[in-house]
């Protein structure tokens, strides 16, 4: 298999840390987002990840996930009873619609892009409605869902650690705060060897962008 994409992709490093939790080999492949007609034939929005698998091409993090699972059962990501496994699926759609949605209108900041002081009133009611759903669905006991660790720790952790850096930038706000546990579990997850890993790649990723600004 291939992954296409890039550290500075917090969805890139979804994928990334779900092959490398399972122990399954895979060749990195650097590539940014491009509305390139031949990009377009893998990724029809021209978006990473890209996973090339012997089949064809895979995009949309959430079907690629599936994909993985299913087709490498070892080390599973989500639970084989159909209730359990749905409860884990609500609590990545919930944080990818209601959290990480609306904070992702401030991504601009990360560019020195002005933030229009409308989007500035609307993100933060927004994602705090999102957060108190959220809340009311995490267990925390020790992993997100329950006993084991699944795909929503996975997909919550990478979707906080771009959503919560622009938060902290535009407001100073910690969104890890607003639901108990969940800095916690967050610092839990990052000491897990493969995402301190992928933590370092984006941490020097986003450096670079920075010093690229200056």
């Amino acid at each position: 298999m291939k992954l296409y994409g890039a550290p500075l992709s917090n969805y890139f490093n979804m994928v990334k840390h779900a092959l490398l939790e399972k122990g399954l080999e895979f060749e990195e492949v650097e590539l940014r987002p491009s509305q390139d007609p031949g990009f377009l034939k893998m990724s029809p929005m021209g978006k990473v990840p890209v996973l090339e698998t012997d089949k064809g091409f895979l995009t949309e993090t959430d079907a690629i996930l599936d994909y993985i699972d299913e087709a490498f059962p070892q080390h599973a990501l989500f639970p084989r009873d159909p209730y359990a496994r749905a409860k884990v699926r609500q609590v990545m759609k919930m944080q990818e619609l209601y959290v990480e949605t609306p904070v992702h209108n401030l991504v601009g900041v990360l560019f020195n892009r002005e933030i229009p002081q409308h989007v500035r009133d609307a993100t933060q009611p927004a994602a705090k409605k999102g957060l108190a759903a959220l809340g009311r669905l995490v267990r925390f006991n020790p992993w997100i869902c329950g006993e084991e660790m699944t795909a929503a720790d996975i997909f919550v952790f990478y979707s906080f650690s771009l959503s919560n850096r622009l938060t902290k930038q535009v407001y100073g706000w910690d969104m890890l705060q607003e639901i108990p546990g969940l800095a916690a579990w967050y610092q839990c997850f990052m000491g897990r060897g493969v995402a301190i890993d992928i933590v370092k790649s984006n941490k020097a990723a986003v450096e670079a962008l920075a010093r690229n600004k200056n």
